[in-house]
């Protein structure tokens, strides 16, 4: 886990940046991290940047877990407490790239933005992706995460797939 120290130490975000992914299959997939109070601290927050694609919903968590559209919130915590900070992607079985950034101001004084980068890939891609590719034909390599060449996609693991022009594609594989 880092932490990264902010303004005076009254506070710390544990993470500022968070990467996730998943099936674009899925109802929701998430990430978190924490905000640790090491004063009394008020904390207002804001949504500043939600970027997606117009299928896909979002909704954060800071402390509470708020229903999508809800885009600000206030709140006030004691010292020495963890607070869950969290952001849901709804995918909406569409896949492609979600970026939702917010920014938290602690004692109307110091400014934090914690951003989630969200991926969802589509198994019915992979399937119309490799049926529009050959492997016996070498249209196509596909490997594994440590560069291992395979013969055919493994499933239930994140596949590397190269085209003919040097396209590279990742996928996780999970046959239906």
């Amino acid at each position: 886990m880092i932490s990264f120290f902010a303004h005076s130490q009254t506070h710390s975000i544990d993470e500022l940046v968070l990467n996730l992914s998943d099936d674009a299959s899925v109802s929701d997939f998430y990430a978190n991290t924490f905000y640790n109070a090491y004063d009394s601290v008020n904390i207002s927050w804001q949504i500043i940047e939600s970027e997606m694609p117009d299928q896909w919903s979002f909704s954060n968590c800071f402390p509470n877990c708020y229903n999508p559209g809800v885009l600000s919130g206030e709140s006030s915590f004691l010292p020495n407490t963890q607070q869950y900070l969290n952001c849901h992607f709804y995918p909406n079985n569409t896949s492609g790239t979600g970026v939702v950034k917010m920014e938290i101001t602690t004692n109307s004084q110091f400014i934090d933005t914690v951003t989630w980068i969200g991926v969802a890939n589509s198994t019915s891609a992979i399937s119309e992706f490799i049926q529009n590719q050959t492997i016996n034909n070498n249209n196509i390599t596909i490997y594994d995460l440590s560069g291992k060449k395979l013969e055919r996609l493994h499933e239930n693991k994140l596949n590397i797939i190269v085209d003919q022009n040097g396209i590279i594609e990742k996928y996780f594989y999970v046959n239906e």
